[in-house]
């Protein structure tokens, strides 16, 4: 039987480039909501050939994707956010499961760690941030990664291999 993931355990997590190397991918504080969105854009190739040119016919042109975070306001958050969009930081982006998916209290390294190989991956740059404060409620914020390049998915079976035509391997986009 599959196993169902909760949404409450499935998280994004982001990593900035450090020196070269990719620092340890983080989750964002106080997260209420997740998205993931992949898309594409279709080219229209209708001709006379396709039903008689009574229908029309498209084709797949380009894949794009992002992801959105909604969370409740804090200086923690909102602080990193701001600086990597507005120093235009590329961050490596994972949408997966918590691996402390089974605790219900924040470790105590004050952030959750991601599940890497259940994660669908690539790199995103921060596209908006939008701070919402309304009288006599919790302060919120949301932030949209817009992707740069492909989106991969490192689901991996129990042997550690792909199966899902991912490239199975942590590092994102290559």
């Amino acid at each position: 039987m599959e196993t169902i993931i909760k949404g409450g355990n499935l998280m994004i997590f982001a990593a900035e480039s450090m020196s070269g190397a990719l620092a340890e991918p983080k989750s964002i504080p106080l997260a209420t909501s997740h998205t993931l969105r992949i898309s594409s854009d279709s080219q229209d190739v209708s001709n006379k050939d396709v039903a008689s040119g009574l229908w029309s016919a498209n084709e797949v042109s380009q894949l794009s994707w992002e992801a959105t975070t909604d969370n409740l306001y804090c200086d923690k958050n909102v602080s990193w956010l701001f600086d990597c969009m507005t120093e235009r930081k590329l961050l490596q982006l994972y949408f997966a499961p918590k691996e402390e998916a089974d605790g219900t209290e924040l470790p105590a390294s004050g952030t959750w760690g991601a599940d890497v190989y259940k994660a669908f991956t690539g790199k995103a740059y921060i596209t908006s941030l939008e701070i919402t404060a309304q009288n006599g409620e919790n302060a919120t914020l949301s932030a949209t990664f817009t992707g740069y390049g492909k989106l991969q998915s490192n689901y991996s079976d129990e042997t550690g291999g792909s199966n899902t035509g991912g490239s199975g391997n942590t590092g994102g986009n290559s």
